[in-house]
């Protein structure tokens, strides 16, 4: 998939806060920067992203505090919806180990005859009952509600493909879509420092100013 970069801007007020939902998989605290990661665990390019690019965000960013990752799930599929809500229905650290290993053995999980019954089989490992693993499919108020949320996000802000990292920091929105390794982290590392030093230089006017 060929590298993509698009630059919006959003007036970011209480409109968009009301429009996002707490509820999403995060990782490192929260920054002035955030990268939302639009992917899905049935989507081949994704796995290339999870494999080769999501830990370097991972170790560049997160692990540095310089910006935060959240999770934005993209099912659009009864296959990929049953995995996602699964997801939802554990706790955040192994739900990060499912997602780990339903992008490691994509193939296999959705080639199976059974799907579920490989869901079910990663689930149990992580502590899942079969009951609750069943009470967690049959819950079609989590299905409204990850539903709701891929579109209000994806429409938010104007994502029509995945792998897609949206780079969030003040008023402006960068889209990164593809698989490019070097072109996506090289353009996140300019304008996440970019953006950061430029804060730092406007908080140590405002303290001068503030002081004299």
């Amino acid at each position: 998939m060929r590298f993509l970069i698009y630059l919006l801007t959003f007036c970011i007020g209480m409109q968009l806060q009301a429009r996002e939902f707490k509820d999403l998989r995060s990782f490192g605290d929260i920054s002035v920067s955030t990268l939302y990661l639009f992917t899905s665990p049935s989507c081949p390019h994704c796995r290339v992203f999870h494999k080769s690019i999501f830990p370097e965000l991972i170790r560049k960013y997160v692990k540095t505090k310089k910006a935060q990752i959240v999770i934005v799930d993209m099912p659009y599929d009864p296959i990929t919806m049953n995995a996602v809500m699964i997801m939802r229905c554990l706790p955040e650290e192994k739900a990060t180990k499912m997602m780990g290993w339903l992008y490691e053995n994509q193939s296999k999980w959705l080639s199976n005859k059974d799907p579920d019954f490989v869901l079910k089989q990663y689930a149990q490992v992580l502590g899942m009952y079969a009951t609750d693993f069943q009470a967690c499919l049959q819950d079609n108020n989590l299905k409204e509600a990850i539903e709701q949320q891929r579109d209000n996000m994806s429409s938010l802000y104007n994502v029509h493909g995945w792998p897609t990292v949206a780079l969030r920091q003040g008023h402006t929105v960068q889209l990164y879509a593809g698989t490019d390794k070097r072109m996506i982290l090289s353009n996140l590392d300019k304008e996440i420092k970019q953006f950061q030093d430029d804060l730092k230089k406007r908080t140590s006017q405002s303290k001068k100013q503030h002081d004299d």
